[in-house]
């Protein structure tokens, strides 16, 4: 098979094919469809509450400190930003350079979102930015802080398998996983953790409430695809 052949094949095995689509409307089961086990014609629409975890400025670290030491901290802030985010229910399906993105379905998805983006920041704060400033002569000198952002957003979703065997993996196709992505990047400060309205009315008052005072500022209004969305901010962690 010619290139031309198999880039034509693939054009009528996807806009060509009519995706098969199931609806789950439970909203009590957690797990999240692994795409190993789904056709690629196959997709499934999802209640679910989308967090990505971003972290920042990357590139100043590149420029003061050689490839190794980038290369472990970006694997520190994936692996504790993972572990949190599994230790909460939610599932892992997409890394993207330095960010990772986790989806969460089921009851109180909203709510267990928040914490692991909560906890994220207590680790990197009280545990990796400690433990690498220890370590790396590089980021002692020059005084580099490991910051990041964490966004979420609540909807339903489309999953589906995209790619080709041995090299594929799930895309997320609806507002939320757009609007939490976009949310992780935004940069203000001492606020790191950005959720839309509607994941934030879901949320359980353990996640929403500090010893009786709402750890959330908002709303405010993010414009995206031609529409403007309500967020709310929250400066607060929680430890893990």
């Amino acid at each position: 098979m010619t290139l031309r052949s198999a880039v034509e094949d693939d054009i009528v095995k996807t806009v060509n094919t009519s995706l098969t689509t199931t609806v789950r409307n439970d909203g009590v089961i957690e797990s999240v469809p692994d795409p190993a086990k789904m056709g690629y014609s196959q997709g499934v629409y999802l209640p679910s509450t989308y967090l990505y975890a971003d972290m920042a400025d990357s590139s100043g670290l590149v420029a003061i400190a050689p490839p190794d030491t980038v290369a472990r901290v970006m694997k520190a802030y994936l692996s504790v930003s993972t572990r949190i985010i599994r230790a909460n229910n939610g599932h892992i399906r997409s890394f993207d350079g330095d960010r990772v993105m986790g989806i969460f379905a089921g009851t109180d998805r909203n709510t267990r979102a928040a914490k692991s983006a909560l906890q994220i920041k207590w680790a990197m704060n009280n545990l990796v930015q400690p433990a690498i400033a220890s370590q790396f002569g590089s980021i002692k000198k020059n005084g580099w802080q490991l910051k990041h952002a964490c966004g979420i957003a609540s909807g339903k979703s489309l999953l589906v398998r995209a790619g080709f065997r041995g090299s594929d993996d799930m895309i997320s196709v609806g507002t939320a996983p757009n609007l939490a992505a976009k949310l992780s990047d935004i940069r203000q400060d001492h606020f790191t953790t950005f959720i839309g309205k509607g994941a934030y009315d879901g949320l359980n008052d353990s996640a929403k409430l500090s010893k009786g005072v709402n750890m959330w500022h908002g709303p405010f209004s993010y414009a995206m695809g031609g529409k403007t969305y309500s967020y709310y901010k929250s400066s607060y962690r929680w430890s893990v």
